[in-house]
Parts: structure tokens; C-alpha cells; sequence
């Protein structure tokens, strides 16, 4: 089981620390954890979560998603409290869990466990004096949680894949670029060339999609933001035509785009989100681009996820997108 971990290796003097093997029987034999999508359990009682507790957990967890067409939540928060998820097992199966536990007798830490219910599950319990001192260690490690919020919800994303994965896509990918990314049966493998592939699902009122492009990597210019932009635009213009005679897609330039850099399947990469349009007609939505390079260094590759959804919100097909991208595995040589 994977049990209590650091949220940071160097915080020691804050933080409760012990380990089990990530392969004992009993992991396996966890049961699924539940939750919609970037849903949180904030487990707190009443005279707890009201007031400026309430205001800062609003303030982060509802802060909106970066670069969608319309605001919505990086979270959505549920509250129980405290007597309710001791009592019910109903609720400790859910897969983001916040437990505030304030009694004066507490030492101020959070502790943090995986998959001690469910898997995947990510557990942070605060275990703190006052409200206050909520507040304050809240506000000090979000980024830090939010991070690992992330993670269990990828890693949801990529088990369900995995259970209905198209070993046809697969194949294809690993015999033309030497790579691969995990995609379930609803996607379909529309183009595929020396140094492109699209692949997509198409349902009743929504679109996913995933771009991929390869080049020779040459140098490290090709992680200039004006430049992974600039190969975006060049790629989705010659490759991916819209419904009418001289439309194709391209990047939204009157949206900025954000880019951060983060490790990809164990390597440097820049991450970048933004706005994509149909030049020439009304269509549009979000996407994320992830640009790195192969093991061998040899390939510049970027991986492109997006979204048309008119009609629905996009931060759940959005993550999907997110963690398609993140499944990226090379073959071993």
C-alpha cells in the first residue's frame, strides 16, 4: 500500500513520514476510488468551513481554469463533515480528500496518504490548532496540492483508458514515431504520416482531440513559446482543414497563451495552454501543448490536446485531453 508520504522531501520539521512497499497485495486489491471529475471532499465541520475559511477555500479552489472560453473551477468543493465521514464508508472511497482536524491538542502538520481507501486516492489531513492555522498552511502548500490532486485525477483518466485501450492506435504509434500515447476505443486514428498523427473522439456534442508532430530536434530554440506556437500554427493549418472550403484551425493570438515548464514521462517539457480557432468560420475552444524531446534526443516532439465543446463545459473533456498526453511511453532500445 502506498501509504503516508512528504508533500515536499524537504520539509521534515512539518511533515509525518512513513512508507510501505508500492506493490503490497493490498493494493491490489483497493477498490475504485469515486468522485466526479476535479471534485474535492472538504471534510470540516460547520464551525469550521464558514466565514474567511470558507472565502479562502472558495478564493483557491474556485479560481478559474487557465485559458478556457468561458470561467469555470480548477475544483469543485463538497462538504461533509467530520462525524459524517468517520461513520459513513460511503465517503472515504472518494478519490481527493481534504480532512481539517482542529483540536487544540493537534501539531500543526498535514499529513498525507495514498490510496488508503480507494485507488487512486489522495488523502490530506490537517492536523492544526485553530482555523487560523488552517488558513495559513493552506494558503502555504495549495500549489502543492492541487499538484497531486491532478496526478490521482491523470491517473484515474489513464486506468479507465488502459481498461478499453485501442491496441490499434497503439501499434501504429510505437511502428511510425517509436512512442505511444493511451487512448480508448471511442478514439479513432484519423491521420497518420511521417511526422503527424491525428486522433480523435467524436460524440453527439463534444470533440477530444490529440495532435502529434515530430521533427529533428536541432536545438534548444524549439522551446521558445514563440516558436512551439508558431510550429502549432504551421501544423494544425497544413493538416487539420475545417467543414468549409479554405478553413483550418490555428492559435487564438488575441488570447495570450501560459506556458510553464514541467517534467513529461521523466523529461524537460514545456507546457502551454491556450485558445485554438477555425480561421474563416466561428469554431473554437481550448488546448494544451506539451513539448519535449525523445530519450535519445533526436526528436523534437509536441503533443497537442483540445477541445470543441459549444454547448458543454470543457475542464472535464479538457483533463481528458491533458491526460491522454501524459500516458507518452518510448520503446526501450
Amino acid at each position: 500500500m502506498r501509504n503516508i508520504r512528504f508533500i515536499l522531501s524537504f520539509l521534515t520539521s512539518i511533515f509525518l513520514i512513513t512508507s510501505c512497499s508500492l506493490n503490497s497485495p493490498q493494493e491490489n486489491q483497493k477498490p475504485g476510488s469515486a468522485g466526479k471529475t476535479l471534485e474535492v471532499l472538504l471534510v470540516a465541520n460547520e464551525n469550521v468551513y464558514n466565514g474567511s475559511v470558507k472565502e479562502l477555500v472558495d478564493s483557491l479552489f474556485g479560481q478559474p481554469q487557465v485559458n478556457l472560453n468561458q470561467p469555470e473551477p480548477i475544483f469543485d468543493v463538497l462538504n461533509i463533515s467530520v462525524g459524517l465521514f468517520n461513520t459513513s464508508d460511503l465517503y472515504n472511497k472518494h478519490r481527493n480528500i481534504i480532512v481539517v482536524d482542529v483540536n487544540s491538542k493537534n501539531d500543526n502538520k498535514i499529513y498525507t496518504y495514498q490510496d488508503k481507501w480507494a485507488s487512486p486516492q489522495t488523502i490530506f489531513q490537517f492536523s492544526v490548532t485553530s482555523a487560523d492555522k488552517f488558513k495559513t498552511l493552506l494558503r502555504k502548500y495549495f500549489p502543492k496540492i492541487q499538484e497531486e490532486f491532478y496526478e490521482y485525477e491523470r491517473l484515474r483518466v489513464n486506468n479507465a483508458f488502459k481498461k478499453l485501450e485501442n491496441t490499434d492506435i497503439t501499434k501504429a504509434l510505437k511502428q511510425k514515431f517509436g512512442f505511444w500515447i493511451t487512448v480508448s476505443n471511442e478514439f479513432q486514428l484519423s491521420v497518420i504520416n511521417d511526422n503527424f498523427a491525428w486522433i480523435r473522439k467524436e460524440a453527439k456534442d463534444y470533440s477530444i482531440g490529440i495532435f502529434i508532430h515530430t521533427q529533428p530536434y536541432r536545438d534548444s530554440v524549439v522551446f521558445k513559446e514563440k516558436y512551439i506556437l508558431n510550429q502549432l500554427d504551421s501544423t494544425m493549418k497544413n493538416n487539420i482543414p475545417g467543414p468549409l472550403d479554405g478553413t483550418y484551425m490555428a492559435v487564438e493570438r488575441r488570447i495570450e497563451p501560459v506556458s510553464k515548464k514541467i517534467t513529461l514521462d521523466g523529461r524537460y517539457c514545456i507546457e502551454t495552454r491556450g485558445l485554438w480557432r477555425l480561421i474563416g468560420d466561428f469554431m473554437g475552444g481550448p488546448f494544451v501543448n506539451y513539448a519535449f524531446t525523445s530519450p535519445d534526443n533526436k526528436q523534437f516532439i509536441m503533443l497537442t490536446g483540445y477541445v470543441y465543446s459549444p454547448r458543454k463545459p470543457k475542464r472535464d473533456f479538457m483533463m481528458q485531453a491533458e491526460s491522454i498526453c501524459h500516458t507518452v511511453q518510448f520503446l526501450k532500445h
